[in-house]
């Protein structure tokens, strides 16, 4: 037995037995990694395998019968001892052992740090921790602050999923994915699920988990990638306690590509993390996720695309999304989500981009058409409460559809905002600032979704937390326009005119009408009168009809102008706007804002208290009910007065609107130089002075 040991390994038996298993470990990680990528059935590795096995004995064979010599391969019998160059042989199996063994190591390293194996999620679906978790009562939210908050337990970020698929364009297909994994699972009300806007930022963050989960404040990670080839799909999920680093749950679907399936996938994450969080979901909830909106693949793949545009925020990227949903709803005449996406795009003109009646009909065909189709689909609702606010600015309908879609969804953040901002609207204050808290635990990155927290709470004349709330913006977005202007906002009525100034600057060269008329408040409160009237005269047409109100270059050139006391040149831009005006009027007909408009300019124009009186009263009867622009046409009303010289009416104005709701106190009305013909009266001084 000893001569047979050494014999073996004189003939390097051993040596080739332990370079074979070498390189057998290595080639099946290859094949691992390989079949990720071309998305090869399960068998190919196990198939791969059998081979290497069935392929150790012979290479043990050969390495005992032959010999590798000078002059090629010869049987170990025909080589004498003396030529034999097994010796060599053996040295250069040891450099290759060691050399396999450190690539083994050095990948054995990499995969630990970087990639969670097959068998991490196998094991970890298998044997995921057991901790009872209760379920979470969804309540408002009143203190949104994550370093506070007690974090619910079935909280649950899911970051943005990897594309593994070989053309990298696919990325909008495993967006997409991942968009509709999030619109299902805010619709559990077990689950509190950030939303999609809070999670993109971390797609290609070094952050570790526990650092993404406390700025989010969430206790649970799922991360994910999605693998498209040919027919197949392939989709790996884990999720992770962000606290302990712990696997909760993974699995990998590796299914045909249809929508059913990917529908189907869906529905079983959404019940194994139930399982994991230890939550309950309903059989509605459970039945409305396994539910596929289209049996067509190639209609799902145009509506994902026709998603991605919209996300974008542009004109081109609405109208190409326009595009997209009518080549998917060509491809499924009933492919309900797509009509609903149709009719969120056009509406989304309508109020955007130019205020075409077209649209605005477009978008009502095409939600007719998909509640024909499924009127219990919960996006269905999104649609129309956006339809009513947007197309009609009826906010009473508007809500009843939004509380609606909440019913159905939730965890929907974007209904949680929508329903803010037409709260706002209707003058509803409180349940506006509920429903913001509410959108913005659920979406606390959404550094827009601050700003408009802020000015609710800067209506309601809460400054400190208005400031809180851009703080938070900042934070998010340092130099976004909406931030400054937000800023600026807040500085007019707490009296700091020289930081209005400051965050204003450069406004005049943007195209957002809300920042520049911030920049003309804050110059004509600072007497900085040339600067103000420059940028009138250079005003772009295309900012001149807003969606709310009309304000045209000669109007804000009229009222420089005034305050300039060029009283010749203020009349002849007053009668140019109202030329203007009255062209528009041919075009738009009966329009409140045309209205509004020539009560504005009337005092420029030189007309008697009793014409002023008539036009404001013609603007008041005309102009929607709106809470917001009731304050703001309030106090522009107040200055028409006090530029008429009617003082009375003025101050009778102002006493109504120094209390919150309004973007009126002390410090605006002193910065103005409307009321500077009536400031030196005794009741304004004591009005002023009461307020103080």
């Amino acid at each position: 037995m000893k001569g047979l040991f050494q014999e073996l390994k004189r003939r390097n038996v051993f040596k080739v037995g332990i370079a074979y298993a070498v390189t057998t470990w290595i080639l099946l990680q290859l094949t691992d990694i390989v079949s990720d990528i071309l998305v090869l059935p399960e068998w190919a590795p196990k198939l791969i395998l059998l081979l290497l096995l069935v392929g150790f004995i012979p290479a043990l064979i050969f390495a005992w019968a032959f010999e590798m010599t000078p002059e090629g391969i010869k049987l170990e019998s025909e080589v004498s001892e003396d030529r034999s160059v097994t010796r060599r042989t053996g040295r250069k199996l040891d450099y290759a052992i060691m050399i396999l063994l450190g690539l083994s190591l050095a990948y054995f390293i990499w995969e630990s740090r970087f990639e969670q194996k097959t068998a991490a999620y196998e094991q970890a679906a298998k044997n995921p921790p057991v901790s009872p978790q209760a379920e979470a009562p969804f309540e408002p939210v009143r203190e949104i602050s994550p370093d506070d908050a007690e974090i619910n337990k079935n909280s649950i970020a899911v970051l943005p999923f990897t594309n593994r698929s070989a053309d990298q364009a696919d990325t909008y297909f495993t967006d997409g994915i991942h968009d509709d994994l999030l619109t299902q699972l805010s619709r559990i009300d077990a689950f509190s699920v950030i939303s999609r806007t809070s999670v993109m930022e971390y797609r290609d963050t070094t952050k570790n988990l526990r650092e993404i989960a406390r700025e989010l404040s969430v206790a649970n990670i799922m991360e994910g990638a999605v693998q498209r080839a040919g027919d197949r799909v392939r989709i790996n999920v884990q999720l992770i306690d962000a606290e302990t680093d712990e696997h909760l749950w993974a699995e990998i679907y590796d299914r045909e590509l249809t929508t059913e399936n990917l529908f189907d996938i869906q529905s079983e994450i959404a019940e194994n993390i139930a399982d994991a969080l230890k939550a309950t979901l309903t059989d509605n909830e459970i039945a409305t996720m396994a539910n596929a909106p289209t049996d067509n693949v190639a209609a799902y793949d145009l509506y994902l695309q026709a998603r991605q545009f919209t996300l974008g925020e542009s004109q081109i990227g609405y109208q190409t999304a326009l595009e997209l949903f009518k080549e998917a709803i060509n491809q499924d005449p009933e492919f309900t989500r797509a009509w609903i996406g149709l009719g969120r795009a056009h509406i989304t003109n309508y109020w955007t981009y130019g205020g075409d009646p077209d649209d605005r009909q477009a978008a009502r065909e095409a939600i007719d058409q998909a509640r024909l189709l499924d009127s219990t689909e919960p996006e269905l609702y999104m649609a129309e409460g956006f339809y009513w606010y947007w197309g009609h600015l009826d906010y009473e309908r508007a809500l009843y559809n939004l509380d609606k879609a909440l019913e159905l969804m939730p965890r929907n953040e974007e209904a949680h905002m929508w329903k803010g901002w037409v709260s706002r609207r209707a003058g509803f204050w409180d349940q506006a600032v509920a429903s913001m808290e509410d959108s913005l635990r659920l979406n606390p990155r959404m550094h827009f979704h601050w700003v408009e927290y802020a000015l609710t709470l800067l209506y309601l004349h809460r400054y400190d937390e208005a400031r809180a709330a851009l703080d938070k913006a900042q934070e998010l977005n340092p130099n976004h326009f909406w931030t400054k202007d937000g800023y600026a906002r807040l500085a007019l009525q707490t009296g700091d005119i020289d930081s209005a100034i400051r965050y204003t600057t450069g406004a005049q060269h943007g195209d957002e009408f809300t920042f520049l008329e911030s920049y003309m408040v804050s110059r004509l409160a600072a007497d900085r009168f040339e600067e103000a009237l420059e940028t009138a005269r250079n005003l772009n047409s295309d900012m001149e009809v807003q969606r709310q109100l009309i304000q045209l270059r000669e109007m804000w050139t009229a009222q420089i102008l005034h305050y300039m006391g060029r009283e010749k040149e203020s009349r002849e831009a007053a009668q140019a706007a109202l030329f203007r005006l009255q062209g528009l009027r041919k075009k738009l007909g009966d329009d409140y804002r045309l209205d509004h408009a020539e009560a504005l300019i009337s005092p420029l124009l030189g007309d008697t208290p009793e014409q002023v009186r008539e036009k404001v009263n013609r603007a008041i009867a005309s102009e929607p009910d709106d809470a917001v622009e009731h304050y703001r046409s309030k106090l522009q009303r107040a200055e028409i007065f006090a530029l008429a010289g009617m003082a009375g009416e003025a101050i009778e104005l102002l006493e109504s609107l120094f209390p919150p709701p309004s973007e009126t106190n002390v410090f605006v009305i002193e910065a103005s130089p409307a009321f500077d013909g009536i400031r030196d009266l005794p009741e304004f001084i004591e009005m002023m002075e009461q307020h103080r």
